[in-house]
């Protein structure tokens, strides 16, 4: 006969396996889009920076030039700290000691299935509290960008 016990934590842990996996991919898929609107902003200022007069420049347009570059070297910083791969995040699990468990003979499969899954929740509680940071850094990249392209427009104007 089947343990509900067991069904029931089998079911969690491919529940929390699926969320840990999605994590994973959306880990991914944000620092990919870091480094695409890090080309972005290089893009712009390479665009708009080559339109630059040569020369008698107003004080207005050296202004708005000084802000153009600090938003891009900020959109730069902030781009770089989310694509860059980080230490800490938990997408696998150190199965040691159920190992030990299971082949003592101390774990039942309901008990291995339970604390992996979690351990996946655990997990995936600790890498949200870092990939929330790395979304609003992320928005901050998208915003500094889109003031670096009216900054520039203030330049040439």
């Amino acid at each position: 006969m089947d343990d509900p016990n067991a069904d029931a934590a089998a079911l969690l842990w491919e529940q929390a396996r699926q969320q840990l996996g999605q994590q994973s991919a959306d880990l991914d898929l944000l620092r990919t889009r870091a480094v695409a609107m890090l080309s972005v902003a290089a893009l712009v200022a390479g665009l708009f920076g080559a339109r630059l007069p040569a020369a008698h420049t107003s004080d207005r347009a050296v202004g708005f030039m000084i802000a153009a570059l600090a938003l891009f070297a900020a959109s730069v910083v902030l781009a770089v700290t989310v694509a860059v791969p980080r230490r800490n995040w938990e997408f696998t699990f150190k199965l040691d000691l159920l190992i030990a468990r299971v082949d003592a003979g101390e774990a039942e499969p309901a008990d291995v299935t339970r604390n992996l899954a979690a351990w996946a929740e655990a997990a995936r509680r600790n890498n949200a509290r870092t990939m929330s940071r790395l979304y609003l850094w992320f928005r901050l990249v998208c915003l500094l960008v889109g003031l670096q392209v009216v900054a520039w427009m203030a330049v040439l104007i």
